[in-house]
């Protein structure tokens, strides 16, 4: 390590209270309602209730994320250089949280045209123009935000449990975000289901915001140290060897989570369908694929306290890795999904979902580590460029792989609404299978060349005077 012997200006802060730690995290209870819905919901929403096509959806997705992402560098730059008495990141959490409420009912809350064939233009623009909107919204509240998840404590254990607590929260909220849509949909109709799962959706995101917002607490002493220009600081980052090295891993990781993401849906309804024996015991608001989901984020939800305990003892990046390994073989067997197997996609979903607990926890919490490598070498304190360029690679991975396998799709001959080909079928198979696999197995063997631990956090927060 070179650089400044003693940057540091802050004090070692540990030992934060639980009403701290939770009230920060239940911000992300609301932004998972808003971020599950638009992941997994929108893209089925517009190609088979709105009736725009799917090529037109994945250009939508596309162009929308890729404005997005390069927003955020400079929310990032924003949020690190803010100087006010309510702290750097918290007066974002109330900027945002209204209007992000009203882009998202709607974005699901499309104009009703007669003959959809002969409208794709109005409804791509219409889509786009919504799409943009909410996500740069969501960009305002969301990198300042993840930003004080890691500046919160110093103690290398208690900065896994804040990143645990919030996705705690995080998965809480995808449940709600499983169920309150599947229930509207069956109780109102499509479209009109939608729009109340917009209102009411929207609002939660709002409330939990403004309380994380009021209830969580800033360190003053963060505050005030020059900035680099946002795109300047994304550079620099990449000097940052240890997150160069976990940032690999981690977008290889993000291009296995995203076709999934997409075609969750389209897999449940066009390849395992619905059995007979489904529709006469299970209660109609509850389709397939939200049962799907639910049973994936509550083995997430159960699993975070396991992965804290094994982290504790084998370290971050070994748990890391664990994780990415059965997420290889969760993915690989989803290939042999078949009409009906509903019993065997379940199996294969409660591992799924207890690696997916650790992906949400695990990994933000080493980036907070290594941002004070970073502080120790630049003298700043720069969580908004760090989880910038973590966003970052996360909405481009998820708009180019989207984009992928919605064009993919209408190639090979999707038509919505009606039974599927055999071809279109092994498509969606592949994509929701090997491609993901392919890139879990690329992710845990550059893990390996990371090597930031519990004793190298120590030994810089000792240069640091955070001892």
């Amino acid at each position: 390590m070179s650089g400044q012997a003693n940057p540091g200006r802050a004090e070692r802060r540990e030992g934060i209270s639980n009403t701290l730690i939770w009230g920060y995290g239940s911000g992300n209870f609301g932004l998972a309602l808003l971020g599950l819905v638009v992941a997994v919901n929108l893209q089925f929403f517009y190609t088979d209730f709105v009736g725009l096509s799917a090529g037109l959806v994945a250009w939508s997705l596309l162009a929308a994320r890729v404005f997005d992402s390069l927003t955020d560098p400079v929310m990032g730059y924003l949020s690190d250089r803010t100087k006010t008495r309510f702290g750097r990141r918290r007066p974002y959490f109330f900027l945002a949280a209204i209007p992000l409420a009203i882009a998202f009912y709607f974005l699901f809350t499309p104009p009703i045209v007669e003959d959809p064939e002969n409208h794709q233009g109005y409804l791509l623009l219409y889509m786009l123009a919504l799409y943009i909107v909410t996500y740069f919204i969501w960009t305002v509240a969301a990198i300042p935000y993840f930003s004080l998840g890691a500046e919160l404590t110093d103690d290398y254990n208690e900065r896994l449990k804040v990143i645990a607590v919030r996705e705690s929260c995080t998965l809480v909220g995808l449940v709600a975000a499983t169920v309150l849509p599947a229930w509207l949909i069956y109780a109102y109709g499509g479209l009109q289901g939608y729009s109340f799962m917009g209102g009411i959706l929207g609002g939660g995101v709002a409330v939990f915001l403004i309380f994380a917002a009021i209830v969580s607490r800033e360190r003053p002493d963060f505050q005030g140290r020059p900035a680099m220009n946002p795109y300047a600081g994304w550079l620099a980052t990449f000097k940052n060897p240890h997150f160069a090295r976990l940032l690999v891993s981690f977008i290889f990781s993000s291009l296995g989570a995203a076709v999934p993401a997409v075609l969750v849906i389209y897999v449940a309804v066009y390849i395992i369908g619905t059995p007979e024996w489904w529709t006469v015991m299970i209660p109609g608001w509850m389709p397939t694929w939200s049962y799907y989901l639910l049973l994936y984020f509550v083995s997430g939800i159960l699993s975070l306290p396991v992965w804290d305990r094994v982290s504790r003892h084998i370290g971050k990046r070994n748990t890391w890795f664990i994780a990415i390994i059965m997420s290889t073989f969760t993915s690989a067997g989803c290939f042999w999904l078949s009409e009906g197997s509903i019993g065997y996609f379940s199996f294969i979903l409660v591992f799924g979902g207890i690696a997916f607990g650790n992906f949400l926890a695990i990994p933000p919490s080493m980036v907070a580590d290594v941002i004070d490598w970073d502080e120790v070498e630049t003298g700043k304190r720069r969580e908004g460029n760090y989880f910038a360029i973590w966003a970052f690679t996360t909405k481009l991975g998820a708009a180019v792989t989207g984009f992928i396998a919605l064009q993919l799709l209408e190639y090979v001959g999707y038509v919505p609404n009606v039974p599927q080909t055999e071809t279109v079928k092994t498509w969606m198979l592949v994509m929701y299978s090997w491609f993901p696999a392919l890139c879990y197995l690329i992710s845990a063997i550059t893990l390996l060349r990371f090597n930031f631990d519990a004793r190298e956090l120590s030994r810089v927060q000792e240069r640091l005077n955070r001892v």
